[in-house]
């Protein structure tokens, strides 16, 4: 068989196993067997353009919409395709880590910078909560260190069993130094989780519109990244216990 040949065939199996699950060619066939595997995939995407997930369905839609219109500086993707088990309550177990927002000061975070472990969020207070027919909504003073507090929006939609849709966005601007500030709705969290043929897929995004200042971007996206997989994996390491 000639190479061309070789690539082809090889290129026909990776499409049509990308084509198997609601995910486009941006995902790489490496890094499709490491999410095939149960890992925790960080995809640091940058851009919209890059985003792999491809899905019809009009709400998940419209959340990676909001985001194409936010056209974020930071972008990043976190994913996990899980084998369906008997009884596994993916759903109902992820629902109940999010819906409880007054533990997300317990969630570690580990900086790279300085190799230390602390609290994702050193602050966190629930201001209101409201359940409307599987529709929870709450808003949250948070402290995420290095940022000074700020008042989050956090929405969750669940059927605990087959859907789960989590949002939350910022409220006010949020100040870091003197030269580093997000901006009102510019800090944006989405975690989908759905059940696809005989896997479970979880997926998240975490994005952010800030200055790219060229002297502090690799250290700002190192934190931003350690960030997003923090919470994710914690919200993923509770998946697997009875």
């Amino acid at each position: 068989m000639k190479f061309s040949a070789v690539f082809l065939a090889g290129l026909l199996i990776f499409s049509s196993a990308v084509s198997a699950f609601p995910f486009n060619e941006k995902l790489s066939g490496q890094e499709l067997e490491s999410a095939l595997n149960g890992n925790v995939l960080i995809r640091n995407i940058s851009s919209y353009k890059n985003i792999c997930l491809d899905i019809d369905n009009d709400e998940v839609n419209e959340c990676l919409q909001e985001l194409r219109e936010l056209n974020p500086r930071y972008f990043v993707e976190v994913l996990q395709i899980r084998k369906v088990k008997p009884d596994d309550r993916i759903i109902e177990k992820l629902s109940s880590i999010l819906l409880n927002v007054d533990s997300y000061t317990k969630i570690p975070y580990y900086s790279e910078r300085y190799g230390t472990t602390t609290p994702l969020y050193s602050y966190c207070s629930v201001l209101s909560r409201l359940n409307s027919g599987g529709l929870y909504s709450f808003t949250a003073d948070m402290t995420m260190p290095p940022f000074e507090m700020y008042t989050a929006e956090i929405s969750i939609k669940t059927d605990y069993e087959n859907f789960l849709l989590y949002k939350s966005r910022n409220l006010n601007d949020m100040n870091c130094i003197s030269f580093v500030r997000v901006k009102e709705n510019c800090l944006r969290s989405v975690i989908f989780a759905f059940r696809d043929g005989d896997s479970w897929i979880i997926y998240g995004v975490g994005a952010a519109k800030a200055p790219k200042l060229k002297i502090f971007t690799s250290r700002i996206e190192t934190a931003f990244i350690s960030r997003v997989k923090a919470f994710c994996s914690y919200a993923t390491s509770f998946l697997d216990a009875d």
